[in-house]
């Protein structure tokens, strides 16, 4: 590699014993994240003492010499308050919200950057999270403010009354019928601990309907109608088909856009629950838009 462009290089000084090579690199980018750090090492743009390293757990001395051949990816600024584009709809007693993608739906643990729920509580006081999306999934959210539409939140969801649907934008070509149900049951991954695979035995019953609404050269968008709500279920079922979620860096591949391209369209809530049919939408990215768009 030393006929390409050398965008960093430096000398390891100061550590008491030796350490792995992410690791170090992480203490001098400390604007981008573990993945980045490590996508780098095995794109294999990453030299010690002129030899390249591939394995993020190289372990590295005073001394050696680190050279980079690209500048790994920083992690995306995180919204510090909440943005009143975001608000749909605000009904008194519950709050559709858009969230954006690469936000946090609620904290968590070893994660220190906010969430949808603490900056919409920031914004509008008490709320309750209903259900949540991804951190690289956008669309829509349904927030409380607590009493009564808890309860009938919690039966609808028990009862499977809630449609929910979900715009995608997938690699092609691949094995989708124009339309179908994806009946294949999940379990956590045997090699990730942040990855669910597809099994014939155990695990649990996963399905999605589908319908195909949009075809281009490499890729296709696809309307998804999960009927249970299971860990990363419409990324890992179309995968399972063949068609992962453009910029799915778990199922798919991270390179093939710059965000995770699934989007939470459209949730309604049962009249037989409360009363009248309650809907509501979350318009689709610009990016997501294809030639023939889905119904709003």
């Amino acid at each position: 590699m030393t006929d390409q462009i050398v965008t960093d290089q430096f000398v390891v000084q100061g550590l008491p014993a030796p350490q792995r090579l992410d690791r170090i690199l992480r203490a001098r980018y400390p604007h981008s994240g573990r993945q980045a750090i490590q996508q780098l090492i095995g794109q294999r743009q990453v030299e010690v003492n002129g030899r390249t390293v591939w394995l993020a757990s190289w372990l590295v001395a005073n001394g050696d010499v680190i050279t980079l051949h690209r500048a790994p990816a920083t992690l995306p600024s995180h919204p510090q308050r909440f943005d009143p584009t975001w608000l749909i709809a605000d009904e008194g007693d519950l709050l559709a919200v858009n969230k954006p993608a690469g936000l946090l739906s609620e904290p968590r643990r070893g994660l220190d950057r906010p969430s949808l729920l603490q900056l919409a509580t920031a914004h509008f006081g008490p709320l309750t999270l209903a259900h949540r999306l991804d951190r690289d999934t956008s669309g829509l959210v349904l927030l409380t403010r607590g009493g009564e539409v808890n309860v009938l939140l919690a039966r609808a969801f028990q009862e499977g009354l809630v449609h929910k649907e979900y715009i995608a934008v997938v690699a092609a070509p691949n094995r989708l019928q124009q339309s179908g149900v994806i009946d294949v049951r999940l379990r956590p991954s045997q090699r990730r601990r942040d990855q669910m695979e597809p099994t014939e035995r155990g695990g649990q019953r996963a399905i999605t309907r589908y319908e195909v609404i949009a075809v281009a050269a490499d890729r296709a968008w696809v309307r998804l109608f999960p009927e249970t709500g299971r860990m990363h279920q419409l990324r890992v079922h179309l995968a399972y088909l063949g068609a992962p979620i453009l910029g799915d860096r778990l199922y798919g591949s991270a390179h093939s856009a710059s965000r995770l391209m699934l989007h939470a369209h459209l949730i309604t809530l049962p009249a037989q629950i409360f009363g009248v049919e309650r809907r509501f939408v979350a318009p689709l990215p610009p990016d997501f838009t294809p030639n023939q768009t889905p119904d709003s």
